[in-house]
């Protein structure tokens, strides 16, 4: 008998808001993201909040990928910043292709776009470019299978996500100004209604 994780084929739809509380700064980040279905309402909330609930599908069954990523705390406007590492795993049986979607948005509000921020993923020895796109006064960029070009920010499938995978990308990041900023990475099968791990945040003071 399968369990729901498994008759969902490894995935499940992403929560709801209910039971979950609601200040503006949350419902303003949530708006960004769920106009474009990048995140669910709580998915983002948890992240705002800095705690996190597994949807009750996963509950009593197989554990939900996992999502981490490390980096340099400060780095220098106009040059790119190495070092950000982000690593996926996944303890369970294969899921649906996903892409690695990723946001970034200034901590003073102010509207960015492709001039903005340039993103870099290595491959191999070569970095590949992650078109970025405006977003709600930030930027979006999705990473799909290596060598291919990063430039659907919202089609479906992308890398392969085995049985006991790991998976591991370093990213290159430019940013054209000083600031604060924020970065949110989801792994997501289709357009962002499925999430298939807890999102993984990352921030940056830019000198």
């Amino acid at each position: 008998m399968m369990n729901k994780y498994q008759e969902s084929g490894g995935y499940v739809p992403c929560p709801q808001r209910s039971g979950i509380p609601i200040t503006q700064t949350i419902l303003t980040a949530a708006a960004r993201q769920c106009r474009v279905g990048t995140w669910a309402f709580a998915a983002v909330t948890a992240v705002m909040l800095g705690g996190w609930s597994a949807p009750s599908a996963w509950a009593g069954s197989m554990p939900p990928v996992t999502l981490a990523v490390t980096g340099p705390q400060t780095a220098t406007a106009g040059k790119p910043l190495k070092g950000i590492k982000v690593r996926l795993r996944n303890p369970g049986l294969a899921v649906r292709d996903s892409r690695l979607r990723l946001t970034i948005h200034d901590g003073a509000d102010r509207a960015l776009g492709p001039d903005d921020i340039k993103v870099d993923v290595r491959e191999g020895k070569s970095w590949q470019p992650v078109q970025v796109n405006a977003i709600d006064g930030g930027v979006i960029g999705a990473i799909g299978a290596a060598g291919k070009p990063h430039d659907e920010l919202h089609q479906s499938g992308g890398f392969a996500i085995g049985a006991n995978a790991k998976k591991a990308w370093q990213l290159r990041v430019r940013f054209r100004l000083p600031g604060h900023y924020s970065m949110v990475l989801t792994v997501s099968p289709d357009n962002g209604a499925t999430q298939l791990a807890k999102p993984a945040s990352y921030s940056v003071e830019v000198l």
